[in-house]
């Protein structure tokens, strides 16, 4: 009888001795009880999409360039792009519905190292960055109904560093709760998620009807210029950043009832439903704004574009209202990214992909304590690197990357005949085909970023390039790994 490598090993399975074939997947989730059911899955995509982006993204492009069609393009393309990332994330999910996602689908595809590099990435750019980007935004944001106190106080000084320090206090106490127990979390969690978005479809619907607008700033729109197309470029990073998220059902996919079936419903259904919410929420964006008093704010000003929308359309003392809510609602994102990450680095400890430190459960909670304290180590370093705008453009390029190999994951694994296919992605090789295209062309502008910022009159850091070179730093990783492996198999 032929092996079937992901097939799970039960507490009765024969112990064998020799090493794993290749292609063979032993993660210690694999074993798990199947309880999530179609919503439980759907509404994880909607919580980890609904983050950072879409509250800052829009304002940098409404400063930048005070072209609402502009603005409305690119986030339906990101829509378009994430939509396509999803489709082919569902059928490698159906595939293979076990724990290990982005490392196993890679692993499957390119071979153990490179499935090694791109967990290793995936750890910090895709957990650990985000994080310090949520932090940030969540201390930026809970500091605006105060920030005229300060200044009238004389403590303008301070503010540089309170927004990182209240990003580390969040991230500490948040570890802490996850080292104890994600159950001690959870009611917070579920609370905050829907804070969040709850105050959002508030912010549309309410806005719309009832806030101070006008319909005529969508007159500022105009065809872009070559510099303008450039700086709209830009504008996609972000929101390919806001968009992430779409594969969160995958994560779990080891979890879910009938993965043939509920993992492309959640995983389409979630993404659909965000890209409607963020279309809205960026017509309200426009509605309430003024494109061209936009452009003379400073970029910090722009940054919480959500509070300056409910500012503009309620007054001030709503706003600060908005900003609080807002900065608490972030706290789901860094909950889930803290919960999620050194699982996910558990898993991968387990088949020998990742540092022994990761694989070790406290003995009474049962939490990865160690992946757990050293995620949030990373973050807070993170937190702390440089201005908000320079860790958003390195965490948007990483994952960018990231998800690009993932993707790419479906070619290979496409020709594999010992693999089921309960689910085939619809005009295939289409929308992984865009999906990566997109991605290269993102690539390419933030590496076209990085030289002007190199080599303009103001110095900017490349954030880019060293994006890559973080992903990079996963080959001798890989290497050292490898190489530990193929020993203990030898003796």
């Amino acid at each position: 009888m032929t092996h079937n490598p992901y097939e799970s090993r039960t507490e009765n399975s024969p112990a064998s001795d020799e090493p794993h074939q290749t292609g063979e997947v032993v993660l210690p989730e694999a074993d798990q009880p199947r309880k999530f059911g179609f919503w439980a899955a759907y509404f994880l995509v909607v919580a980890s999409m609904v983050g950072a982006g879409i509250l800052t993204s829009s304002g940098f492009t409404l400063h930048d360039t005070a072209n609402p069609a502009g603005l409305m393009v690119i986030w339906t393309l990101g829509g378009i792009l994430a939509l396509c990332g999803t489709v082919t994330i569902a059928e490698l999910a159906t595939r293979m519905p076990r724990a290990g996602s982005d490392y196993l689908f890679v692993r499957e595809a390119f071979g153990r190292e490179a499935g090694i590099v791109v967990g290793w990435a995936t750890f910090v750019l895709g957990f650990a960055a985000p994080t310090a980007v949520v932090g940030r935004l969540s201390a930026n944001y809970l500091m605006i109904p105060v920030r005229p106190l300060f200044e009238e106080a004389g403590w303008d000084g301070a503010m540089p560093f309170l927004e990182p320090a209240i990003a580390t206090f969040f991230i500490c106490a948040l570890v802490v709760t996850h080292c104890l127990g994600h159950r001690e979390s959870g009611g917070m969690q579920i609370l905050s998620t829907l804070t969040k978005i709850t105050l959002l479809m508030g912010l549309v619907v309410i806005g719309l009807m009832f806030g101070r607008g006008d319909w005529g700033h969508f007159a500022q729109s105009h065809v872009p210029d070559s510099a303008e197309f450039f700086t709209l470029g830009v504008g996609l990073i972000y929101v390919s950043y806001g968009y992430t998220g779409w594969n969160a059902a995958a994560y779990v996919a080891g979890e879910v009832r009938e993965p043939e079936k509920l993992l492309p419903r959640s995983l389409i259904a979630g993404c659909a439903t965000v890209m409607g919410l963020y279309l809205l929420v960026n017509l309200t964006y426009v509605f309430a704004l003024d494109p061209q008093m936009m452009t003379q704010l400073d970029i910090p000003d722009v940054i919480p574009v959500a509070q300056l929308a409910a500012k503009q359309m309620f007054g001030s003392q709503v706003g600060g209202i908005v900003a609080i809510l807002l900065g608490l609602g972030m706290l789901a994102s860094i909950s889930a990214y803290t919960l999620s990450g050194p699982r996910i680095a558990y898993a991968m400890a387990h088949d020998g992909a990742f540092p022994k430190f990761a694989s070790k459960l406290h003995d009474q909670r049962g939490t990865p304590i160690a992946a757990t304290i050293v995620q949030g180590l990373i973050a807070i370093g993170m937190a702390w690197s440089g201005p908000f705008l320079d860790i958003l453009n390195y965490t948007a390029i990483g994952l960018a990357v990231i998800s690009g190999l993932v993707v790419a994951s479906i070619f290979p694994i496409r020709r594999r005949k010992d693999l089921p296919h309960p689910y085939r992605l619809p005009l295939y090789p289409l929308p992984p085909l865009l999906y990566l295209g997109l991605m290269i062309w993102i690539l390419i502008i933030g590496l076209m970023q990085d030289y002007e910022g190199l080599s303009g009159e103001t110095f900017r850091l490349p954030t880019t390039t060293l994006s890559l070179l973080t992903i990079a730093a996963g080959l001798p990783v890989a290497y050292f790994l490898g190489r530990k492996k193929d020993k203990e198999a030898d003796r």
